[in-house]
């Protein structure tokens, strides 16, 4: 053929918005000449007839010649290539179609189903581990059983035996745990350890990828810090799993991985893996999503999608739906690949892939186990809609707060899906606020598995027994609420088969506990992770018998004690009473052992082992009514300080509290604020307050500012500030606050807030006004801060400006590390929380507790003779204010101090009022609360309250 034939880059655009076809072409002179000489004009010449049908020959011609080109040639290879700048494929190779039909069979390989092995080495045991055999042990086996006085064998990373009598093989280490509790390691299947380390700085905050909201193709793995100072800290608590998953802020955040929380030699991500070592078609693969506030806020905030539920929904849907194309395309293409196989020929495409997909089309095969960050009951219902429609299974919900209202909702599912919760974290946003804390019960008992998981660092997983004790606390038996941190998140992981259980042919995770795991300030001994110790553990090598200060180790914990409801609800109001079988009581700053409590006119009349004495003068004793407390305690009502409460009620929701002030370097005395302007009375974070027993808060206002303001002292059951006796004190303290945190345009550094504070009070110090009164210690002067340089600048500060000045700190988390300067200072502290932990670089030194470290700071500055009173850090958790100083006392010795009962109590009743300078005289004989024992017993709670104003009142 003649000519050249143009290819398709040559034939013209007829896009009308195509730039090429809004320019006209301008017609060359010599196709102008031809046409001049062939347009008809005038009549028609038998000369202009031949030129027509000539250029109607050569079109014909030039038209069929094209024609050719794009018709089948009998032989393909005759035809130019050149001719064609897109030809037909001529079909992929033959290792192509051989690796994609691997993949096919992979993917339509059944999953293995894996059972515990005694016969196997765990792939992750180091090659020089010697076996170890744990004797006369109590075991909690994490599945719900317990056996006394058996024997543990641990070898080749692995759980041998469990029995009697078990035969030590040569270079066998034998511990003799000497009756001790032992139990497998917990797991934590919510945590972000390693993405968001401590201390937290910008430069290692890798938790949510949070430049688009759909994100499934990000893995954790990529970014796990095996540095994390957090990692050992955990692990000392008997934390030995942990799923890590991407953080809440996107729809769809990520995959997560299973790590073993114990250091390995080659500091590697990979090889801390749970699964290391084990074929990759035998892993489990997990994925983080999330629905409800978080995405909704991240992205419309900035005017982004989504910026409703319903954009959550369909963004979700949609990727759902291009996963399950591509899901489609890949089993066509498998079908296809297959036939085609077979009859010697090849395709024309590869396996189809996208990156962005790949972890999606695995969770819709059933492959991935999917963990949904979930709360509300709206939201947990149309994720299980979702799961339905695109026929996948949820493996757990997280938080889930709301999932006791709906356990019917969730057993619409295809599975029988978890519920990872908080054991009674709630209140901080509204999705969290409709939270209780017998939900665990309530699930359980509908039969819905539950596990309690940290969601570290928002708790510090190294407490997660903790969490079950509290669950324990709420009505779940001892085991059940074991299982909750053991076999149950190990299922819900797919790793039930190796962790989570203390029995043959399982990893050897093992801890030894110092006490009942599920009492108050239970702490390992020592912590095996595949068989290898964590720790130095004096008390347990061979023979030793070194008692440890607990309470005594039971298989089970006592069932919650109660008195005779209806005794106390008769006497709802009475402020005329005995109390009888009492077990201790407070009196002068200590607990004293008495039988008997008498109430006349709303005063305490007598405190005594017989008070029959007290009412020879009653003429009758009918109008008495009579309550046996059973060994009950009566105490003072314990003091929130360092919250909010009274200010917020939802802390997310700015609408239901008083407001934040704002940083300003103003000097006028006048402008001070005073919490007393803003309270807000009968709320239900006061409620739940009052129910842990506190029936005082002192409380500041919420401000960004150098100057918080002047805090105000009300009863937490008070209906409104007026109540009779709601407020306690208008007008309490001064407070101040220093630190990285209070950095602002204003106060850009911590000099330049140290600076103006000194001169705050040099130029107020003669003053009727607060700055004036602070200095001349008239009331008492609290600054928050934590850092131990920033403790020593206020020291300096007090001896040289503000000798009168009533200083305290709040805060202190390394106060540990000046306390004799603060003792001669006579500088108390308030320790808020009471167990710090190096969050930041302004708590690094941190004292975590046994067993890292000899005690906490409470125990230091104890030894050293500070002032100590604990503060509230967390509105919602105000109830466990209990626990929080029991905790420091029953896990104090000898060797770094003793905390006495007593002296724990006067850290959240007496200390506090001494410290913010309020009464003591009538404190006792005003109010008091009565518990059904002791207040640091996990099974004690408090039964009711007594005030002058309202008489005897029932806590529920």
């Amino acid at each position: 053929m003649a000519g050249q034939v143009p290819g398709y880059n040559a034939i013209p655009s007829t896009d009308p918005e195509s730039p090429e076809a809004t320019e006209q072409t301008p017609l060359n002179n010599s196709n102008n000449n031809w046409w001049n000489r062939v347009r008809p004009s005038g009549r028609l010449s038998c000369a202009r007839i031949g030129y027509v049908l000539l250029a109607l020959t050569a079109i014909a011609f030039t038209v069929s010649a094209l024609l050719v080109n794009f018709l089948p040639a009998s032989n393909p290879s005759s035809v130019p290539t050149s001719r064609l700048e897109n030809p037909v494929k001529p079909g992929i190779s033959q290792e192509a179609l051989q690796a994609g039909l691997e993949r096919c069979n992979a993917l339509q390989k059944p999953r293995n189903i894996h059972k515990p092995d005694v016969n196997r080495t765990n792939p992750r045991v180091p090659k020089d581990t010697k076996p170890v055999l744990l004797r006369n042990a109590v075991v909690w086996d994490g599945q719900g059983g317990v056996q006394e006085g058996v024997d543990v064998f641990l070898k080749d990373g692995v759980i041998k035996a469990v029995g009697h009598g078990i035969t030590a093989e040569k270079d066998t280490k034998i511990i003799d745990v000497d009756g001790r509790i032992v139990g497998p390691g917990l797991v934590d299947m919510h945590s972000h350890l390693g993405v968001y380390s401590w201390p937290e700085y910008d430069g290692t905050q890798d938790t949510n990828e949070m430049t688009e909201p759909l994100t499934p193709f990000v893995r954790s793995l990529d970014a796990f810090n095996p540095s994390d100072s957090a990692i050992k800290i955990v692990a000392s608590g008997g934390v030995t799993s942990v799923l890590v998953l991407p953080g809440s802020g996107n729809i769809m955040g990520g995959e997560a991985f299973a790590f073993k929380l114990r250091e390995v030699s080659t500091t590697s991500n990979e090889d801390m893996l749970i699964q290391a070592g084990e074929p990759k078609e035998d892993q489990w693969r997990w994925m983080k999503m999330a629905c409800g506030e978080n995405p909704k806020r991240v992205y419309g905030n900035q005017g982004l999608a989504p910026m409703t539920r319903m954009g959550e929904a369909y963004l979700l849907r949609e990727r759902l739906e291009k996963a399950r194309k591509l899901k489609e395309d890949q089993e066509d293409w498998c079908s296809a690949a297959q036939t085609v196989f077979s009859n010697g020929g090849r395709l024309e495409s590869r396996f189809p892939i996208d990156l962005r997909l790949e972890s999606l089309v695995s969770l819709l095969r059933g492959d991935v186990l999917l963990n949904i960050h979930c709360y509300e009951t709206h939201d947990i219902e149309a994720m299980v809609r979702h799961s339905l429609e695109f026929n996948f299974t949820i493996s757990a919900f997280h938080h889930a707060l709301d999932a006791y209202r709906v356990p019917e909702i969730l057993k619409r599912a295809a599975n029988n899906i978890t519920v990872a919760t908080f054991a009674d974290h709630w209140g901080y946003k509204k999705e969290a606020f409709q939270a209780s804390p017998r939900a665990p019960k309530i699930l359980l008992d509908a039969g819905i598995p539950v596990a309690l998981k940290s969601d570290h660092p928002v708790l510090n997983s190294q407490h997660l027994m903790f969490e079950a004790a509290k669950s324990a606390h709420y009505g779940l038996s001892a085991q059940e609420a074991f299982k909750t941190v053991t076999s149950v998140p190990a299922n819900a992981m797919g790793l039930g088969h190796r962790i989570g259980s203390l029995k043959a042919g399982y990893d050897a995770d093992v801890v030894v506990w110092d006490r009942s795991p599920l009492a108050l300030g239970a702490t390992p001994l020592q912590v095996f992770v595949d068989g290898v110790a964590l720790f130095d553990a004096p008390a347990l090598e061979e023979g030793a018998k070194e008692a440890v200060k607990a309470q005594e180790i039971t298989p089970e914990q006592t069932p919650l004690k109660t008195l005779k409801s209806e005794n106390v609800m008769e006497a709802s109001g009475a402020k005329n009473f005995i109390l009888k079988n009492v077990g201790r009581v407070w009196r002068e700053n200590d607990l004293v052992d008495v039988s008997e409590v008498v109430v006349t006119d709303g005063k305490i009349v007598c405190v005594a082992q017989d008070c029959t004495g007290s009412l020879d003068g009653v003429a009758t004793t009918q109008n008495y009514h009579t309550i046996d407390l059973q060994g009950g305690y009566v105490l003072p009502g314990l003091v929130a300080v360092g919250s909010s409460l009274g200010l917020i009620e939802i802390e997310a929701e700015s609408s239901t509290g008083d407001g934040v002030a704002k940083p300003s370097t103003s000097q006028d005395p006048k402008t001070v604020l005073e919490a007393f302007d803003g309270l807000k009375f009968g709320t239900r974070h006061l409620e739940e307050a009052y129910k842990g027993g506190i029936l005082t808060t002192i409380t500041a206002p919420m401000s960004q500012n150098v100057v918080v303001g002047v805090s105000a002292a009300f009863k937490t059951n008070a209906d409104s500030m007026l109540s009779e006796g709601a407020i306690v004190a208008p007008f309490v303290a001064l407070h101040l606050q220093i630190g990285d945190s209070v950095k602002s345009s204003e106060f850009p550094t911590v000099s330049s807030q140290i600076s103006y504070i000194r001169k705050l009070f040099a130029d107020n110090s003669k003053s009727d006004n607060y700055y004036g009164k602070a200095a001349r210690g008239e009331i008492p002067l609290i600054v928050s801060v934590n850092n131990k340089d920033e403790i020593a600048s206020l020291i300096q500060l007090k001896k040289q400006y503000l000798s009168s000045a009533k200083m305290s700190i709040m805060g202190g988390a390394e106060a540990h590390l000046v306390a004799s300067h603060l003792a001669a200072a006579d500088i108390a502290v308030i320790l808020r929380p009471g167990l710090c932990t190096p969050a930041n670089f302004d708590s690094i030194h941190c004292l975590t507790g046994a067993p890292l470290t000899n005690g906490t700071a409470a125990h230091v500055l104890h030894q050293h003779g500070v002032k100590i009173g604990l503060g509230v850090l967390d509105n919602s958790l105000a109830r466990n204010l209990a626990w929080d100083a029991g905790w420091l006392s029953v896990t104090s010795t000898e060797s770094y101090g003793l905390i006495s009962e007593a002296q724990a109590v006067g850290f959240i009743t007496t200390n506090l009022w001494d410290i913010f300078g309020l009464r003591q005289d009538d404190l006792f004989t005003n109010d008091f609360v009565v518990w059904s024992g002791s207040p640091f017993a996990m099974n004690s709670r408090p039964v009711f309250s007594y005030s002058q104003q309202q008489g005897i009142h029932t806590i529920v």
